[in-house]
């Protein structure tokens, strides 16, 4: 690897991301207590591989090997 910290952070939502959300799609003004439950609840609904690999293959299509090259490996 050559990174020096592979458990920083790379995308990250925030309190005001969840309000946000909330006020554009009409819901009220949320708690705390509410804010929580969904912080709690959200990573459930992300599939986080899925997008990595999205990402990868979107940014970098010429560097994802084969099939026989891994098994060459």
């Amino acid at each position: 690897m050559n990174s020096k910290n592979d458990d920083s952070e790379v995308y990250a939502i925030t309190v005001g991301d969840i309000r946000g959300v909330a006020q554009e799609e009409g819901f009220y003004d949320l708690t705390d207590e509410e804010i929580k439950k969904i912080a709690d609840r959200v990573g459930d609904y992300i599939g986080w591989h899925d997008a990595v690999l999205m990402a990868l293959s979107d940014c970098l299509p010429a560097h994802r090997r084969s099939k026989q090259q891994q098994d060459e490996e």
